[in-house]
């Protein structure tokens, strides 16, 4: 397992002092976690597939096209049709749209979710990130510079890109300071918003060939587990397209489930 210490409020204050709250009763720390770049690692797949002989295509795929109940290639927003009988759906929160044109309904939603940068007296330097009980998280970045970040029910569905900086104003920071009073002083100094494919059924990664369409293979409805997960999904959906043993087995999270109705709910105590 991980190296993980409970902490009591005691010790998180004498060692984190920004991170000492009335409600907060103890926490874990792991000194070993860290922080990666997700692009950084796309990238550095990237330029290991095209070493490996892979080829890639900048374009628009505007529909699936499929034949008795078999993949046969894609249409690009060009006009150009792609022929191929195996197909993965990796195209995150337009996940839905695109399986709509080969008449599947898949329940994924764009979700919207802002991170807000966030400048403060407090100096982040030496500080870990912080993950309270609501969801709200704490990540430092330099200086006095944080990342931070809450997930509401309320958030907006849809193709939104806009940074509402009220929200942070409004929402996350009377919730901030009530557990961190520390951080009853900052300012937002920038921000992005971007999209979660939410799987509405039960929240996890929809994973395999699609029953009734041989050679479409789904990788969608992650919910914000993409990239903790997806090292897995990737060797994962290419043993199964080539016919190989899965190394996991993840057929748990197989599409089977939707077409069932059959939802697989993680722990209802998960913070993120």
């Amino acid at each position: 397992g991980c190296a993980i210490e409970w902490l009591s409020a005691d010790q998180i204050a004498d060692a984190y002092p920004p991170f000492a709250g009335p409600q907060i009763v103890g926490g874990t720390l792991g000194r070993l976690d860290g922080s990666v770049d997700p692009n950084a690692v796309l990238q550095g797949y990237r330029r290991k597939s095209i070493a490996l002989g892979a080829d890639f295509i900048t374009g628009q795929v505007t529909s699936l096209n499929s034949d008795g109940g078999s993949i046969r290639g894609v249409t690009l927003a060009s006009g150009e049709t792609i022929r191929t009988g195996v197909v993965v759906n990796a195209s995150g929160a337009w996940a839905r749209d695109l399986l709509a044109t080969v008449g599947i309904d898949l329940p994924v939603i764009p979700v919207m979710r802002h991170v807000h940068v966030v400048e403060s007296p407090i100096l982040s330097t030496g500080l870990p990130s912080a993950f309270l009980p609501s969801g709200l998280y704490l990540i430092p970045e330099h200086d006095g510079t944080w990342l931070m970040a809450w997930s509401q029910p309320d958030d907006p569905v849809g193709f939104d890109f806009s940074v509402h900086r009220h929200r942070f104003y409004d929402i996350i920071w009377p919730h901030l300071i009530e557990q961190l009073p520390a951080f009853d002083r900052l300012r937002v100094v920038g921000g992005w918003a971007g999209l979660y494919a939410v799987n509405t059924l039960d929240g996890n990664a929809i994973l395999g060939e699609w029953p009734e369409m041989r050679g479409l293979y789904l990788a969608n409805g992650f919910s914000g587990h993409g990239f903790q997960q997806c090292h897995a999904v990737g060797r994962y959906l290419a043993e199964l397209i080539l016919r190989q043993t899965p190394t996991l087995d993840l057929s748990r999270l197989g599409p089977r489930r939707i077409l069932e109705g059959s939802p697989l709910f993680e722990h209802a105590g998960r913070i993120i």
